[in-house]
This record gives structure tokens, sequence and C-alpha cells, in this order.
């Protein structure tokens, strides 16, 4: 393989004109290569190399060998992974120690959200409140709010007098699972939709009912996260999925079994604002240096992929199917 880099340096050479651009010493160069822009002579290889080189990130994000992982790729390549990453980390490490519902915030309670419509959605973000390491740092942060957090409100479970019982479905670090109203009264950021059509109890009860089985907190045969294998960002998890959950998702679940898609797939939310589309850009922005058309194309469809699956907290906001009844934005 290292003849056919020094062939495509050689080339790039003749290119600009100035061999002085390419010393000797760097002919072997990833970076190099890159900057070429010369199509490899064996594009297979280094599709083969990048791939191989990029599945050891998939692999340590979220250990203690995601830092060294994310530099050495950055180091070869000439990437800006490690500033994503970073980011990865911070989120994991403000969730450290969490009982794994969606952490409260130093602000105080927001006593005047109301819970009392059957079937409401709860959406919450801020950057105090990190319900995981994947799903703050994956959801795009487009609308003011930056939410990413998303429930569904059990009225018949409710309790007025006792609000530290479990009524809103949701995901926790074993999956899909339960709040409480006190949790929710907590958070840093916080809007509540209300259904815009009037609803058909008796349906309703029946998509409740339905995600009860996955939620009872005795029910841990499931995993939590967007992606399977924790955080494999080329295996997203399908929505039709009942092992591994994340918030919105079982939020899409109860009024999908109701009967309505609520994903709005909006193109409102700007996908760019999110660490995975750092992650991915730079991946094929290495993978296809050779041909901007590539690159974008592979970014576009994964990004297509990505909106078909994931059902944000921010598209569900952007539905046609709810009226916002009450928001409060504390942090920007």
């Amino acid at each position: 393989m290292k003849k056919s880099f020094l062939w495509v340096a050689a080339v790039a050479v003749i290119f600009v004109g100035c061999s002085a651009d390419f010393p000797t010493e760097h002919y072997d160069s990833k970076q190099a290569v890159i900057s070429s822009g010369v199509q490899p002579e064996d594009v297979a290889a280094w599709e083969a190399e990048v791939d191989a080189d990029f599945a050891d990130i998939l692999a340590a994000l979220g250990t203690e060998g995601e830092t060294d992982a994310l530099a050495k790729f950055d180091a070869k390549y000439g990437t800006d992974m490690l500033q994503a990453g970073d980011e990865f980390a911070v989120a994991r490490a403000a969730r450290a120690g969490s009982s794994g519902k969606s952490g409260s915030s130093n602000y105080p309670a927001m006593t005047d959200m109301p819970f009392n419509k059957d079937g409401a959605v709860y959406i919450s973000g801020g950057t105090d409140d990190l319900v995981g390491s994947v799903i703050d740092w994956v959801s795009p942060k487009t609308l003011p709010g930056s939410y990413y957090h998303g429930a569904v409100l059990d009225l018949d479970k409710y309790d007025p007098n006792n609000e530290n019982v479990y009524c809103l479905e949701t995901a926790i670090t074993k999956g899909a699972g339960y709040e409480t109203a006190t949790d929710w009264r907590n958070k840093v950021n916080a809007c509540v939709l209300n259904p815009k059509y009037s609803m058909n109890k008796s349906q309703l009860d029946y998509a409740q009912n339905y995600m009860d089985t996955y939620c009872n907190m005795n029910n841990k045969n499931m995993e939590y996260g967007f992606f399977k294998n924790t955080v494999n960002i080329f295996n997203v998890v399908t929505k039709a999925d009942t092992y591994t959950w994340y918030c919105t998702k079982v939020v899409w679940w109860v009024y999908d079994k109701y009967g309505w898609d609520i994903d709005s797939n909006s193109n409102l939310i700007d996908w760019t604002t999110s660490g995975l589309y750092t992650l991915v850009k730079d991946y094929y922005a290495v993978r296809f240096f050779y041909s901007s058309k590539k690159k974008q194309e592979a970014i576009n469809d994964y990004i297509a992929t990505a909106k078909t699956n994931i059902v944000l907290a921010e598209e569900i906001l952007l539905s046609p199917y709810f009226n916002k009844a009450y928001e409060k934005i504390r942090e920007y």
C-alpha cells in the first residue's frame, strides 16, 4: 500500500507544480494524500483502512480509550473528531452517578406545569438535565429549549397528592421505563404538548397499557440507546425494534399504537447541530476525500436514514398532532 500512496503523492506534486510542497519524508503521510485530492490507486484498500480505523473509534466511544482513539484518527487523517469526543465525554460525565432517570436541575421546581391531560407529551432540555451519554450528544439542538428528552402522561396513574408515583412513560437506563411528575417539575427547560384532536380513551388506554409491558420496572430484557451495540452509529435502531429504547421512541410507540404517526421529520431541524453529524461528516470526508460528490451523497444518505429511524423531541414538538400547552425555557 505504501507504494500506492507514494504514487498518489507524486501525482499530487505534478498537479500543484511544486515539489517543495511534498517533502520526501511526508510522501507516506495520509494527510498529504488527502491534501492532494487525487483518487488513490487502490480505492478499496484506502477505504478498508479508513473503515478499520473508524471501527476502532466506534468500539472506544464511551470507554477509557475513547480519547486516544479519536486523537489517533485525527493525527493520521487531519480530522477534528476529538472535539466531538470531548463533548460526548462531558455529557457522559454530567450524567455520572445519576439514578438512570433524567437528571434534575438547580432551578426552582416548575409548580405551574400542568398534569391534567391524558396522553399529553412532555419534552425537556438544557445542559444540566442529561438523560443519557448518547441521546443528548446525538440530538440536534435547533429550537429554543434545546429539547431532546420526552415522555407521555398516563393520567390514570397520576396522583396529585403524591407526585412521586410513576405516571409518565419514557426511557431510562434499562430501556423503556417511567418518570414522575416531580422529575418533570425539576427540569431545566420543559414543554407540554396536548393532543390537538379529541382522544378516544379506550384506544389511548390500550396504547398506554401496551407500553406498560416494556416500561414495567421489573422488565429488564432490553437496552437503552439510539443505536444497537450501544454507540455503533452505523446501526441506528429502527422504530419497529422492541429491544432498544430511548425516551422519544417510547412516546412515538404510544401514539403509533393509538394510530398517529407523530414523527414529523421536519425540515426545520438542523441536523448539522448534532454531535453525530460531526463524526459522520469527518468520516466520509476522509473516506471519499477525492470526490466531494461521493462524500456529500454519503452524508446525505446517512442523515436521511437517521432522520427516518430516529424520533427526535424537536420532531414531536413540530408534529401537526399537538398544540403547545405550556413552556418554560430557563437556559438557552
